[in-house]
């Protein structure tokens, strides 16, 4: 069996705070998204969404898929924020 270890894996892309990012796994939690951001811990992420309505808060240990294949389909969109401010304006 081959180990993944050495070679280069696949990177996922997404968008943080409107800046392009890449991502070596499947799968990126809320904690690990406000460190690609360069926010703060106790900072809140927001996956943007199309269309109307609000865009879902992404807890700490909250997974999200980052597959093009994955519902909403194509790169993923996150917005950091300080807690308690609205999403929409930032």
């Amino acid at each position: 069996m081959e180990t993944d270890t050495s070679e280069k894996q696949h990177q996922f892309n997404l968008i943080v705070n409107r800046q392009e990012k890449h991502w070596s796994r499947e799968f990126i939690n809320g904690a690990e998204i406000l460190v690609l951001a360069g926010s703060p811990s106790d900072w809140v992420v927001n996956e943007i969404v199309p269309g109307g309505g609000e865009d879902p808060e992404v807890g700490p240990q909250q997974p999200v898929d980052l597959s093009p294949k994955a519902s909403p389909h194509g790169v993923k969109k996150f917005l950091t924020r300080k807690p308690k401010t609205n999403p929409g304006h930032g």
